[in-house]
């Protein structure tokens, strides 16, 4: 008997038909990874998968096994997820910054009440995950790897027998990686089954299956050695769209830290940092999850208020000497892996691209023609042009993270700052990202962080790695282990 069958199934999202006429099973020994390009409906498969959706026809049925051995065709509570994009944290009261003051996250879950363990409890897969010394921080101040592990560890916890992972390895560092492959093996060698989304990682080894997507359909079953087969060369790349010229020089120093050192009580997160980034320069910023990074651009994007606390000069000017926080992230094109959240208004896709011109409260910018023809061809280099009039909470978070990309450099600014920006995103959308970013940053200042080597643009010849807060010796970019 299949352990999951789905049979000429039809779900809803939202007021869309999705998956319709879906058979499908899964077997006792097989794991599946869902494939394809983003926006096709992998994420919503799990979803479908999990139960959150309406079904509208067609049959479903589990037969999971218990702990006890006992066949439950309710097994919901057998199954764990962990989704790129949270469902079970209501963001609707934070607002970005707060993550980085030290007195507005009171009464802000922690890690430990999230996942529902008692003081001073410690379990194998949080020392593992380097979670335990997370415990009581409020889980807004977690960097992204680090709550993307609290996420998993809270699934592992349940002890599932059926784990659905969402872009399971974004935002993580090389050892989280391996970690988590290797329990990977461990729990499907006890019984535990996996659907997956299939990352730009490619196909996992214990992967047995794959169901390919395309516009909310199933459109092939096949098992793991054939698709890898039919895997071809990826086809070349267009040439960027019409861009702006970037703006004249008007600094030297973007960015200059001197021994920059940030604290949240009796912690240090950032030691006496020292850093000169230059006009023009091309920066990778890595380092492991919760090395720091994310605290190291919250001084530059003007967010963290203790910068007025360090000596800091952006552009060519002194913190804490007259000029407002606008004038600086006006000068700044900005994407974080946390940002699409925060995007909580029925705003529309391209709304939400444009309304990065209109955050300065000081400042009116005029919507002309060419800023609109400008995204419009953004839009089309990408291929989403049928997502101009849809909401931008209801796509996928591979194309919000996209979209969010478009909005910082239709600000043309002097300088991008980029904190793992092509998260969710297929591969053949990263390597669009990149080519882009090579034609757009030749006479701006990049920074730009990731922990995949594979995601820095060509253009960046720089680097910085810091770790537990400190700076440590650079090496070339392509030699490092991120």
């Amino acid at each position: 008997m299949p352990l999951i069958r789905f049979e000429n199934a039809t779900f809803r999202k939202f007021q869309y038909t999705v998956f319709p006429d879906t058979s499908w099973e899964m077997n006792e020994g097989e794991n599946w990874a869902i494939a394809g390009g983003n926006g096709s409906g992998k994420t919503t498969f799990l979803e479908a998968v999990e139960g959150r959706l309406v079904k509208v026809k067609g049959c479903t049925e589990y037969c999971l096994h218990g702990a006890n051995g006992i066949i439950d065709q309710e097994p919901h509570h057998l199954i764990a997820s962990v989704y790129f994009n949270d469902h079970s944290i209501n963001y609707g009261n934070f607002y970005y910054q707060q993550r980085y003051h030290a007195t507005e996250t009171d009464g802000i879950v922690t890690v430990r009440k999230y996942l529902g363990l008692n003081t001073g409890e410690a379990l194998p897969e949080l020392e593992a995950l380097d979670i335990q010394r997370l415990l009581d921080m409020e889980i807004i101040k977690l960097s992204n790897g680090q709550f993307k592990k609290m996420l998993i560890a809270k699934a592992l916890l349940k002890k599932p027998r059926l784990l659905l992972l969402d872009n399971l390895y974004t935002g993580l560092d090389t050892k989280a990686r391996d970690y988590i492959s290797d329990t990977l093996c461990q729990v499907t060698g006890m019984g535990t089954h996996v659907i997956m989304v299939a990352g730009d990682d490619g196909i996992p080894g214990i992967i047995t299956h794959v169901m390919e997507v395309e516009h909310f359909i199933a459109r092939q079953l096949s098992t793991r050695k054939d698709y890898v087969a039919r895997q071809s060369a990826p086809g070349q790349t267009p040439s960027p769209p019409h861009l702006p010229a970037a703006p004249s020089k008007t600094f030297e120093i973007a960015v200059m830290l001197d021994k920059a050192t940030i604290t949240y009580g009796d912690t240090t997160v950032l030691d006496h940092a020292e850093w000169t980034v230059r006009h023009g320069e091309k920066w990778a910023l890595t380092g492991p999850n919760g090395a720091g990074k994310s605290i190291l651009l919250s001084l530059i994007f003007a967010d963290n208020p203790q910068a007025y606390a360090n000596k800091i000069t952006l552009f060519d000017r002194r913190r804490g000497t007259g000029e407002s926080i606008w004038d600086i992230k006006d000068r700044v094109g900005f994407v974080s892996p946390e940002m699409h959240v925060y995007f909580r208004q029925d705003r529309t896709c391209s709304e939400t691209v444009l309304s990065g011109l209109q955050e300065n409260p000081y400042k009116k910018t005029v919507i002309t023609r060419d800023i609109v023809a400008v995204m419009e061809g953004l839009f089309d280099y990408f291929s989403v042009t049928h997502l101009t009039g849809a909401l931008f909470q209801r796509v996928s978070t591979g194309q919000q993270n996209m979209l969010l990309l478009i909005r910082a450099l239709l600000k043309n600014p002097p300088m991008l700052v980029l904190d793992e920006p092509f998260q969710g995103m297929d591969a053949h959308t990263v390597e669009l990202a990149k080519h882009l970013l090579d034609a757009y940053c030749r006479e701006r200042t990049l920074i730009f962080v990731s922990h995949r080597p594979n995601e820095i643009p060509d253009c960046v010849n720089r680097h910085l790695n810091i770790e537990k807060g400190k700076i440590i010796p650079s090496h070339r970019v392509l030699d490092i282990a991120l």
